[in-house]
Order: structure tokens, then sequence, then C-alpha cells
């Protein structure tokens, strides 16, 4: 008896409570409506928000559509500055009520008011109601603007952020790669981080686009290399994916020419990271071994084919420790010809203990031609050591 009691009560407290909220708005609506100037009705606006009232979806939406209807016939300068103040806090009001109706007259925000903070305001609220029907004008948006700087920048900032947040809004993954090239793109700190924080919103594993943008002919090496660091930071991205990922970014890395030293740099980043990447995840199949022993033979620098022995000793396969054994041959017979330079020094120091790594008894019949090959009695312990790890 007692729970049917409280039951009843709560539900004539609930029908009060919205009953009397509905009271305010309506309150509200007559004096807005009353309000002969934008200025005095951004003020009942701004009272509003800050009452917090709910189910006043209809009527934010009503007043957006008449504010539409009489911008363009205001005139006077501090009219205009309060009708944009209208618009932004319609359109925000809006969006916290989800009220999907008025996505038509938000795009035309969008359209129609020169305001940067207005249109990204709308921007925002067209995200957070799903306006999906709106979603590819919403992407065209930034990706014109990721095209090229504004002449003003900081307006072109304002609607891109707009724009980042709505397609966060959105969840949709056809967003991904504007966001994506917004987060490296001409914009300020600031917005290329707000897209970067953006992307997981958007897609949970990036896997697919990353792939499409290191594979691309279309993009260039700096946009390659930057998808290959965006999946490595991915948190929702798992190992394998990684893999498959770091695989094709060393492929292209090999693939890639060039003359200017600026990108040869760049393209050597990409293939040690994609080499760090395969090390820590491993990558199953064998086309990742004639592009290892690229990066061990032509590596960019000495650092590159440190990361490809590292590489191969972790992976751990008989292709592995072959390779590791033909590099290891190669310097034995340096050595014997006395032809060895300073890195060959240090690379056989690498070698010699990412076969034992591997375990693998192929590697035996190299790590035993160490002991006659005239290297130094350290060498020759470090191949000792080695040999003990074969199995």
């Amino acid at each position: 008896m007692k729970k049917l009691t409280l039951t009843f009560i709560l539900m004539i407290t609930t029908a009060v409570l919205s009953f009397a909220a509905q009271e305010d708005v309506d309150v509200y609506a007559y004096l807005y409506n009353a309000a002969l100037t934008n200025s005095a009705q951004l003020d009942i606006l701004q009272n509003m928000s800050e009452a917090r009232l709910s189910g006043a979806g209809d009527f934010y939406s009503k007043a957006l559509r008449k504010l539409l209807a009489e911008y363009r016939n205001i005139k006077n300068v501090t009219e205009r500055n309060a009708a944009d103040e209208q618009a932004m806090l319609l359109s925000a009001l809006l969006g916290s009520e989800k009220y999907t109706q008025a996505a038509s007259d938000l795009w035309l925000i969008v359209e129609e008011f020169s305001a940067p903070l207005v249109k990204a305001e709308a921007l925002m609220a067209l995200g957070k109601i799903r306006a999906s029907h709106y979603l590819p004008q919403v992407i065209r948006v930034l990706e014109s603007l990721n095209a090229a700087p504004t002449p003003d920048r900081l307006n072109g900032e304002r609607v891109a952020f707009g724009a980042i947040i709505a397609l966060e809004k959105f969840q949709d993954p056809s967003g991904y790669l504007p966001v994506f090239f917004a987060s490296i793109g001409w914009y300020s700190e600031r917005i290329k981080s707000q897209a970067a924080r953006s992307l997981p919103f958007i897609a949970k594993n990036p896997a697919p686009y990353m792939t499409e943008i290191v594979k691309g002919s279309a993009y260039d090496y700096p946009t390659k290399y930057a998808a290959l660091k965006t999946i490595e930071a991915a948190s929702g991205v798992d190992n394998k994916n990684k893999a498959a990922v770091a695989e094709v970014a060393l492929f292209e890395g090999w693939r890639g020419a060039t003359t200017d030293v600026k990108l040869m740099t760049i393209l050597a980043d990409m293939r040690k990271m994609a080499i760090r990447m395969i090390n820590r995840y491993k990558v199953e199949g064998e086309t990742i071994y004639p592009l290892m022993e690229r990066s061990y033979a032509h590596g960019y620098d000495t650092q590159e084919k440190l990361e490809a022995v590292a590489a191969l000793a972790s992976l751990g396969t008989d292709e592995s420790a072959r390779l590791l054994s033909k590099f290891l041959m190669e310097l034995n017979v340096k050595r014997l010809d006395n032809n060895i330079k300073q890195e060959d020094e240090q690379m056989v120091r690498a070698v010699i203990p990412a076969l034992g790594k591997t375990g693998r008894n192929l590697g035996r019949p190299a790590l035993t031609a160490v002991g006659a090959s005239n290297w130094t009695p350290a060498v020759k312990r470090l191949a000792d050591d080695a040999m003990k790890q074969l199995h």
C-alpha cells in the first residue's frame, strides 16, 4: 500500500513539474514574441538558457525560423550583432534539446549567416541532433576548409572547429577522413588537437581509413607517414590491424622514390616506424622479409638497419633466421677480406645476438663461422652466447 501511495505521489509531482515547466516556456514565449528588438529577444533567450528549461524545442524552432525570415532586413549594427548572438544561442539550445525538426533551419543558418561563430554553432547543433540528411553538407564544409588556408585564418578555424565537433557528434565513419586531414592540416595546434581527439568518437577502428591513405597514390609522403603515426597512437586498434598497416607502410616506404632530401627523410622515418611496429605487433606472412632485407642492405641510415635486425629477431621465424644468417655470413666474409667498416663492426654486434634470439638452429653455421673469421674475442664471445640459445 505504501509503495502504491509513493508511486502516485511521484506521478502527481512529475505532472505538476511538467505543467509548471510548460507554463514557464509559455510565459517566456509570450515575452519573446512581444519584444520589439533583437536585443530584447536576446535577453529573454539568455534568461531561458540560464533557467535550463526542458521541452522548449518547439518554441526555439519557431524563434529560429522567425529570425531567419527577418535577418536580412536588420540594418542596425547593434541589432544585427544581437541577431547573430540569437542565432548562436538558439542553435545551441536546439542542439541540447535534440530537436531534429529544426535541421533544415539550422542548415540555413550555416548558409545565410556570415559570422563564423554562428556558422560553427549551427554546425555543432546539426551534429548533436544527428541530422543525417545534412551529414554530406557538413563533410563538404570541412573538406573545403581543409583544402587551403582561408584569407582570414581565425574565421576559417572557427568554422572548421564547428564542423569537426559536428562530425564527432554524428559518429558516422564517412566523417573520419575529413577530420583526420584537419588533424594534420594548416590549422593552429588547438584545432588540430581537437580533430585528433574527435577521431576515436567517429570510428573505433581507423585501420581501413589509414590503410587507404598509406596505399593511396593521391596522398603525399608526409600524409602517409601521418596516417601511420595515427594508427600507432590509436588505443582502440588491435595489434593485428596495426601490424597490417605497418606492413603496407613499409612497402610504400620502399616503393616511394624521390630526390628531395626532406622527402627521403620522411620515407625513411616512415619505414623505421613501420619496422618498429612490426617488431612490436608481429606480422604473419612472407611478404615482409624482402622488405626487411632491403632495409638492412639499403637502409637510409644505420638506425634503419638496426631496426630491421631487431624486428627479424623478434619475429623468430625460420625465414628471419635465414636472413640474419645471410647477413652474418656476409659480415664474416668482409672480416676475412679485411674489408670491414665501422658500421659493419656495429652491425655484427647486433646481428649475432639477434640470431641467437630467434632460437632457430638454422643460425648455427653462420655463428660457427664467426670463430674462424678473424673477429675480436668480444665478438666471438657474442657468437658463443648466441649458440647456447639455439635449439
